[in-house]
């Protein structure tokens, strides 16, 4: 497929494309990574073809943490498809995990199916094209851990932090249920209408891990905040992170030392 211009992308070259009312969704690659992007150079998602089950952004290496804040989940549902990047990590890294996988966009679902191994037919695994502020509102399913990963071609999709979002979603939970929301905050007023949102809808029943890029990772708990022992948290992070050939360890002590006083003890203590 031929470029507009002799200037190279930064993401490789074009090996497909759709075209919706919300604009165009890419395909592209760069060696052995596939990038799905919304015509621009921002990775939607990235798969590495030669590990398509590793994650190759931090953010979404710190979500895997949820596994093991919620241990033994038995269904996730994750609210953005995208290139399928969270399908695959935990295909991997839990097999027999009910999932169900949102994604308003049907060119994005075709797009993850044939250039990103989203398998349809996979017995655990269930698509909807759908508005995920609508799915959360009209489902009655409910889900031992559910991802937030909403985004649009200029950024982080704002519903995710709305109250009315918050609320249907913490709705959704099953007992000792646990939201794990992706929060990239750019301006001081976003960040403090976010903390209002979720201060209103989980109260003091959730964590925060601050990762590189800017992005927040919010670990939202329907009940209560779990009491974690560290030694034990850190040890099923290297397992886990083996697994994934990710450095989740690292990233569960990140967690731990920014959260050390709730972890503990399992009660919320606003910084």
């Amino acid at each position: 497929m031929a470029e507009t211009t002799d200037k190279p992308h930064p993401l490789g070259r074009i090996v497909a494309r759709r075209e919706d009312a919300c604009g165009p969704v890419e395909v592209r690659e760069l060696g052995q990574h596939r990038f799905l992007t919304f015509g621009n150079v921002v990775e939607q998602s990235c798969c590495n073809t030669a590990q398509p089950w590793r994650l190759e952004h931090v953010y979404t290496q710190a979500m895997m943490l949820g596994l093991l804040l919620r241990p033994d989940p038995g269904s996730a549902l994750i609210l953005g498809l995208g290139g399928g990047s969270l399908v695959r990590a935990l295909r991997h890294a839990a097999p027999d995990l009910r999932l169900a996988a949102v994604e308003s966009r049907q060119a994005v679902i075709e797009l993850a199916i044939e250039w990103f191994g989203v398998d349809p037919g996979d017995p655990q695994l269930r698509l909807h094209c759908a508005d995920a502020a609508d799915f959360v509102a009209g489902t009655q399913e409910r889900f031992d851990l559910i991802f937030a990963d909403l985004y649009l071609a200029e950024g982080v999709n704002p519903v995710q932090t709305r109250l009315d979002f918050l609320e249907h979603t913490r709705e959704r939970l099953a007992r000792h249920g646990l939201l794990l929301l992706n929060a990239w905050c750019s301006e001081f007023r976003d960040a403090r209408e976010t903390h209002q949102a979720l201060d209103a809808v989980f109260g003091e029943f959730r964590l925060a891990l601050h990762v590189q890029g800017g992005n927040s990772i919010i670990f939202a708990f329907r009940d209560h905040l779990p009491v974690v022992d560290r030694n034990r948290l850190f040890s099923s992070a290297q397992a886990m992170g083996l697994r994934l050939d990710i450095p989740l360890q690292r990233l569960a002590r990140t967690l731990w030392r920014q959260n050390a006083q709730a972890l503990r003890s399992g009660r919320y203590r606003p910084g």
